[in-house]
């Protein structure tokens, strides 16, 4: 019953909001009028609604996308507090005032009549925040319906458990009275309390207010003896398969059973409802899981690749030929080296050689000249790098043939860059969680100091990077890139 009711009230409020939404356009639309003509003649020319009448129709649908998009429509965030939500609408307004310029920009002309631009500015920065009142009201009068409606609607629930789990759940029902749900009673699981033991008052979760009504081989006649609507599991002191024929007795007397899943609470990882075939799993990501973002991120990492490799050919060719030119006979053009790629996948990495041949093996007489800590190799000042390398690696153009791992699917254009398997065998248990995302040509400690930082602060900038992505936060990166490559800053 709960699911259909959430259900129902995603589906009401969105229907809701494009109503408000398209209010609140025509509520702006008489505010630009009066502007118009009694404050702000000047500035603002009259015009009617005609001129701006596609606005009238993409702004709702505009502005329910980034709510669906932010989560605002998910069961946990339907009568959230007002400060919370506050927050978030601030974010939708934001973001979809930015899609509606876009919009403006890309298809005004064709959308006003005569093909003329005459969509008024003022209109979209006037829409948002008429949309955030008219939103924030219908919160307020959905918290309002839900707190009269839960007298009326309660959830009868029984608890069976014990322990910390049973007391945090309790705790989350009192702090959240819009669950309209009511503990009826408490079936032990102690396994000291079973049985002849058995003694409602020496139960420890008798505190907490609700009546203790039996033990677990009790629970099948307390639980046909009361009014409930649903039983929830929270074990604490035995197996899931001691509970397992008072889960079939639920299924007989038809009584809805739930089962939450917070027995781990990570500091990283979310929990995510996933299946393997037609097994239902509890699965944890201590990454982001694929989705449209992740995806457009990957599509584009491809095309700009592509786009790269050819805009860039003339330079990749001059760079190959003077590599050429400056190398004994022999000496291959390219560098390639074994690299760690997304969860420790093998591959191989592409650059253009900066050494002269044979410097792989000449590594271990330099390892007193090291100037990096942790397991990484980095030398100023290295012997083994030509003249032409040296001014290859200032600019970061030897790391231009990556460009092709990015079109093999091996690395992303921003990532945490790819070790070699030496360093991750060095690696501490915490700093090895960095392979958890598609290594990259450029990142985030590359864009802030290069190779002037210490080993430890690239670990917590990647993991940085990982626990924060974002689109927005990937473009930055590239932006920044540009100013550290034309600059050289950083570099060794």
């Amino acid at each position: 019953m709960l699911r259909e009711k959430q259900y129902i009230l995603r589906q009401a409020s969105g229907a809701v909001d494009l109503l408000l939404i398209f209010v609140a356009f025509l509520f702006a639309h008489a505010l630009r009028t009066l502007l118009s003509i009694y404050i702000t003649p000047d500035l603002l020319p009259p015009s009617r609604i005609g001129y701006y009448g596609w606005l009238g129709i993409a702004a709702p649908l505009v502005f329910v996308i980034v709510l669906a998009w932010n989560g605002f429509y998910q069961p946990q965030r339907l009568g959230q507090r007002p400060a919370a939500a506050a927050r978030t609408l601030v974010l939708v307004c934001f973001e979809a005032m930015l899609l509606l310029v876009a919009l403006d920009f890309m298809f005004g002309d064709q959308l006003a009549p005569g093909g003329g631009r005459t969509t008024s500015r003022a209109m979209i920065l006037i829409l948002p925040p008429l949309v955030w009142g008219l939103l924030m009201l219908r919160l307020w009068a959905l918290r309002l319906i839900l707190r009269r409606r839960q007298a009326l609607d309660l959830r009868r629930v029984v608890l069976v458990g014990s322990g910390r789990p049973l007391v945090d759940f309790a705790a989350a029902v009192t702090d959240n009275p819009l669950w309209g749900i009511v503990i009826t009673g408490i079936i032990t699981d102690r396994p000291e309390l079973q049985g002849p033991a058995f003694d409602p008052a020496a139960v420890p979760e008798a505190a907490l207010g609700p009546p203790v009504l039996a033990d677990l081989v009790r629970a099948p006649e307390a639980l046909w003896s009361h009014p409930i609507d649903e039983v929830i599991f929270l074990p604490e002191s035995v197996p899931l398969a001691r509970l397992r024929p008072l889960f079939e007795v639920c299924e007989e007397m038809g009584v809805r059973t739930h089962l939450p899943l917070n027995f781990f609470k990570g500091r990283i990882a979310r929990p995510v409802i996933d299946a393997l075939g037609e097994i239902p799993v509890l699965s944890y990501w201590p990454t982001r899981d694929i989705g449209p973002a992740l995806l457009f991120k990957y599509a584009f990492d491809r095309v700009a690749a592509s786009l790269a490799l050819v805009v860039l050919s003339p330079l990749l060719l001059g760079v190959a030929l003077a590599v050429r030119l400056s190398s004994p006979r022999g000496a291959p053009v390219l560098f390639r080296q074994t690299r760690c790629g997304l969860n420790g996948r093998l591959f191989t990495l592409y650059k253009f050689r900066t050494m002269r041949p044979g410097a792989e093996a000449e590594r271990d007489s330099l390892v007193a000249l090291n100037e990096q800590s942790g397991p990484v190799f980095k030398i100023r000042r290295d012997p083994r790098v030509t003249t032409l390398g040296r001014f290859l690696r200032k600019y970061s153009i030897d790391e231009l043939p990556q460009l092709w791992n990015v079109l093999r699917g091996e690395m992303s254009l921003v990532g945490p860059r790819p070790p070699l398997p030496g360093e991750v065998a060095q690696y501490d248990r915490w700093q090895r969680r960095r392979l958890s995302m598609k290594p990259g040509i450029t990142c985030l400690w590359q864009v802030g100091g290069r190779n002037t930082l210490p080993f430890d602060t690239w670990m917590k900038l990647d993991l940085h990077y990982i626990d924060n992505w974002s689109l927005t936060l990937d473009f930055r990166i590239l932006a920044r890139t540009v100013y550290v490559v034309l600059t050289g800053h950083g570099a060794m």
